[in-house]
């Protein structure tokens, strides 16, 4: 039998707020892109950037929702949830229960959630093993698969018809012996996901780029009028022109080095591990540069 959760109202809350959240980064980056750099652009690009991460974690969310669904037979139970397939043989299932009425069964969560949507991670109290989230509902409204190496929590639509079918399925014994695995994509089996040097490189230049930003947004309002130009057509040669150049060419470094070292990185850690030391260095030093021109 193949299910899905009632995946409605997840879907209505999720796609409402990749719009809100959209429409915030659309609108920060306008503001950005055609305002002269000051404290309150910095707010703006800030909450931008914010809101896009937001965009592409909303989004990631949704497409795995939209992917959901649960199939039981004789052999185990298959949970697709994208990006990944998750097969539990039925001889592993040691209990199928209702998941817990309290909040306090579980702690250190790790992931998204919202009305009508339930992914992530966390740990069981009393069962003291993992629970991995694949459901639409609450804790109450779950149920959950219980191995000996993890938990997995799914919510279909009917939950005591599931657990009939369950019943029914278990005593009638499997046709053949599957093995517990959980089974991604390639790409998201690269090795980069797992890497977390490379990730600290990454994120740690584009700290160092936004900081830059930041710092230049601060420092434009108290340049001199000179400087400064503003509403002539000689304002793209001015110096104030020069200088937000800076910042650009560290967001292209960063953005070009990121994109090659990732695709390198399979292949070719060391070069991918220099790229992205490069770009580090770039974002030092062009703000240092931009420190210096600005005294």
């Amino acid at each position: 039998m193949t299910e899905r959760p009632n995946r409605r109202r997840g879907l209505w809350i999720g796609y409402t707020a990749l719009g809100a959240l959209g429409l915030i980064a659309v609108a920060g980056g306008i503001l950005t892109a055609t305002r002269p750099p000051s404290l309150w652009i910095a707010l703006a690009s800030t909450i931008a950037v914010l809101a896009l991460i937001g965009v592409l974690g909303v989004g990631y969310a949704l497409r795995g929702l939209q992917s959901a669904q649960y199939y039981l037979d004789r052999n185990g139970l298959t949970i697709t949830w994208w990006p990944a397939v998750h097969v539990i043989p039925i001889h592993a299932i040691r209990e199928l229960r209702p998941g817990p009425a309290s909040r306090k069964a579980i702690r250190r969560w790790r992931g998204i959630r919202w009305p009508g949507f339930y992914g992530g991670h966390a740990w069981a109290v009393e069962e003291n093993r993992p629970v991995l989230f694949f459901a639409t509902e609450d804790l109450p409204r779950q149920l959950w698969v219980i191995t000996e190496a993890a938990i997995y929590a799914i919510s279909p639509i009917n939950p005591q018809g599931f657990l009939e079918a369950f019943a029914q399925r278990s005593a009638m014994g499997p046709t053949q012996r599957l093995q517990q695995t959980t089974l991604f994509p390639g790409w998201r089996q690269r090795a980069i996901w797992a890497d977390r040097t490379a990730w600290a490189l990454m994120i740690f230049a584009g700290l160092v780029l936004w900081g830059m930003w930041l710092w230049f947004c601060g420092q434009f309002p108290r340049l001199p009028a000179w400087v400064r130009l503003e509403g002539s057509p000689e304002a793209l040669f001015s110096p104030a022109a020069h200088l937000t150049r800076l910042p650009t060419l560290g967001a292209l470094t960063w953005m070009v080095n990121a994109g090659l070292g990732s695709l390198l990185h399979e292949r070719e850690r060391p070069a991918a591990y220099g790229l992205w030391l490069v770009g580090l260095l770039v974002q030092i030093l062009l703000f240092g540069a931009l420190i210096q021109i600005t005294q």
